[in-house]
């Protein structure tokens, strides 16, 4: 297991930030490239269960995640399936002057065969880093989009 943070900072307000990034419903709409489809399978006070395909290495999966969303600022993200399985997510989106800082701490755990690989573990904290970046950019853009849309 590897664990590790990133941060980033965004033009965006913090709770406008973190309502685009917890809704899983069309995060596919704003990462389409990494996000094929969301479908919510099962949602309670505690989370969503959630059906993602993704684009992993460049290998279409379907992964099984728990999505909690603790507001105004949290939300976790458990990999229940697939070659990350037991991977977590903890995204923490803070007010920062005229826009927030998401800090998300990783805990990497690599399961099946993909253990047998440890030069996977520094790749793919550059490809999540590298992902980090694009879904900034992509969800600034996307929130203008529906700003014009609305006006």
């Amino acid at each position: 297991m590897s664990t590790f943070t990133m941060e980033r900072c965004s033009s965006l307000p913090q709770n406008k930030l973190f309502q685009l990034s917890t809704d899983v419903e069309n995060f596919h709409n704003i990462m389409p490239e990494n996000f094929k489809s969301l479908e919510v399978i099962k949602e309670n006070e505690y989370g969503k269960l959630v059906i993602e395909k993704i684009n992993f290495l460049g290998i279409p999966l379907k992964i099984k995640t728990k999505h909690v969303v603790v507001k105004p600022n949290v939300q976790e993200i458990h990999i229940l399936s697939g070659p990350t399985k037991g991977t977590v997510f903890i995204e923490t989106y803070v007010q920062s002057g005229n826009g927030t800082i998401v800090s998300i701490e990783v805990k990497l755990i690599l399961s099946g065969f993909y253990r047998l690989f440890g030069f996977l573990e520094g790749f793919l904290k550059n490809k999540m880093s590298a992902t980090m970046d694009k879904f900034i950019v992509a969800v600034e853009k996307y929130d203008s989009s529906l700003t014009a849309y609305q006006n």
